[in-house]
């Protein structure tokens, strides 16, 4: 049964990650508006069909980074992710709940149509170069590192102890710069934060279990940007 669980995460990943690519690969094409991928969803399914799929598709990424011991931590690091996406895809497609129920309160200001006036398709189409390399980087160390028994060290981890996390982080950061917005804007520091704290839970789990080597391997490599950080 775990080993069903486990392929059945893994097709999930995967099929999502081919979903988001073609959906957002009209991008890089000539265009007014949305993508036409993106036009076709919304108006086979509606606005609130287009959404509930954006976030779906997204969150499915998640199933590529638990390759070995989801903990409690992970996953409550990964709620965050969860309320960045949600925030973030409510607000892209036009549902902004949040948005809805304080604004009578306080008048938030919307960064993205200021954004597209002054730089056009230019700031989207950089945002979704980052936030596929962010996906790359995640697939990549779910292929290095799936099934693998012991420390990994070759490859993306030869540079970085974290390269599934720096995809979220390009991920995000490709989305924020896509379509901004101040919720978007106030969760993610609070999305990296929750990340650098699990990667440490894991890193603390990592020096117990592998001992010395792997605290060679912490001082020969860096967290997430090679030779920076």
């Amino acid at each position: 049964m775990s080993h069903f669980r486990s392929k059945l995460r893994t097709t999930i990943g995967w099929v999502a990650i081919t979903l988001f690519v073609a959906m957002y690969a009209g991008e890089f094409l000539p265009r007014h508006g949305p993508p036409v991928t993106i036009r076709w969803v919304e108006q086979t399914f509606g606005r609130s069909g287009l959404i509930a799929l954006n976030i779906i598709v997204v969150l499915a990424f998640l199933a590529l980074l638990p390759y070995r011991r989801p903990t409690k931590s992970a996953w409550k690091t990964h709620g965050t992710f969860i309320a960045f996406v949600i925030a973030l895809m409510t607000e892209m497609f036009g549902w902004p709940l949040l948005i809805f129920l304080v604004s009578p309160v306080v008048d938030i200001p919307s960064l993205a149509p200021w954004m597209h006036q002054h730089f056009g398709h230019g700031a989207a189409t950089a945002g979704t170069v980052i936030s596929l390399a962010g996906i790359v980087l995640i697939a990549v160390g779910w292929v290095q590192i799936h099934g693998a028994e012991g420390m990994v060290t070759t490859g993306l981890y030869r540079l970085i102890r974290h390269p599934q996390y720096t995809g979220i982080f390009l991920f995000t950061a490709g989305w924020i710069l896509h379509w901004p917005s101040v919720i978007t804007l106030i969760i993610w520091p609070v999305l990296m934060g929750a990340y650098v704290w699990l990667a440490k839970q894991e890193e603390k789990a990592a020096m117990t279990e592998f001992g010395e080597p792997y605290c060679a391997y912490m001082k020969r490599t860096r967290m997430f940007i090679p030779y920076i950080v």
